[in-house]
């Protein structure tokens, strides 16, 4: 089976899926990845700052206090995961707005403004090379994932395997870049190290498109950027060019093994991420939000 026919296989059954419990995604990813220490955090647990140095991965269900979290991974240049999609004011809104396939069907209040999902991808950066931290932003890609598809079964730990396969970390280690390919949505991860604590996540729909940013900085945290397309796809906004475009499928990956300048590409547009970002946040206008914020 391909690579692209095995994601399409997998992801067949996702539609109308029930929405996990914290318990539920820590069970699943547990399977997906690698075994590694989780800290948990109930909703009456009380802070502790002692536990939270001493843990890797920190499961967060239904916290107020989500933004604390976030601080502290600021300042320690570690990532917590699932902070952003368990207990990030945006996430059940955003979940809200992805339309999987078309047979789902969303009631009235939860129809997507997006429309159809066509494309999701996801950015996540770090400044450490270890393998540790490395493992920590692939962890936390996989949950990305699976807060939005449900269980994805064995095919995020398949593929990511493949990406960071020995001939693949050799020749460039600070990147990795994960592309599934399905009948009717491109999906695309990249994780990046050497970089600055980052994480953002982009659903794209022939309505619209939604970017959410700044999970590691609490300034950004409530700041969605959001732009409308014409008729065509095409933006409607300042001039800019959209660097998260997807345009790499699966078997990139596989070229990229033997191809510098495609790995290079792939370095590039991580890293002009930022900039990226702070043209978005011009064109996206206070009442281009307020209608699809109400």
């Amino acid at each position: 089976m391909s690579f692209e026919n095995h994601a399409d296989h997998r992801f067949s059954h996702l539609s109308g899926e029930p929405e996990m419990t914290c318990r539920q995604l820590q069970s699943v990813l547990n399977q997906l990845l690698d075994p590694r220490e989780m800290t948990w955090w109930g909703p009456e647990d009380l802070w502790d700052e002692a536990r939270f140095e001493v843990g890797q991965t920190h499961l967060l269900d239904g916290r107020k206090d989500a933004a604390r979290f976030v601080e502290h991974a600021s300042a320690h240049q570690t990532v917590v995961d699932v902070t952003p999609w368990l207990s990030h004011p945006l996430a059940k809104q955003l979940s809200n707005w992805i339309t999987p396939t078309e047979n789902h069907q969303p009631s009235v209040e939860l129809s997507s403004p997006l429309g159809l999902l066509r494309r999701m991808s996801v950015a996540l950066s770090g400044p450490e090379t270890a393998p540790g931290p490395l493992d920590r932003l692939k962890w936390q890609g996989a949950t990305t994932l699976a807060h939005f598809w449900g269980p994805l079964e064995k095919v995020a730990a398949v593929n990511i395997q493949t990406a960071i396969a020995p001939e693949v970390l050799a020749s460039k280690p600070q990147l990795i870049v994960w592309t599934i390919s399905t009948l009717q949505q491109v999906i695309t991860l990249e994780v990046a190290t050497g970089l600055p604590p980052r994480a953002w996540c982009e659903a794209v729909g022939p309505m619209g498109s939604l970017v959410v940013d700044g999970f590691l900085d609490p300034s950004l945290a409530a700041k969605p950027r959001f732009w409308v397309h014409d008729a065509r796809g095409i933006p409607r906004a300042e001039e800019f060019s959209p660097v998260s475009e997807v345009e790499l499928f699966a078997q990139d990956l596989r070229l990229a093994q033997h191809d510098s300048a495609l790995r290079e590409h792939w370095k590039t547009r991580i890293q002009r991420t930022s900039q990226w970002l702070e043209i978005l946040e011009k064109s996206a206008t206070e009442s281009t939000l307020g209608r699809f914020l109400r």
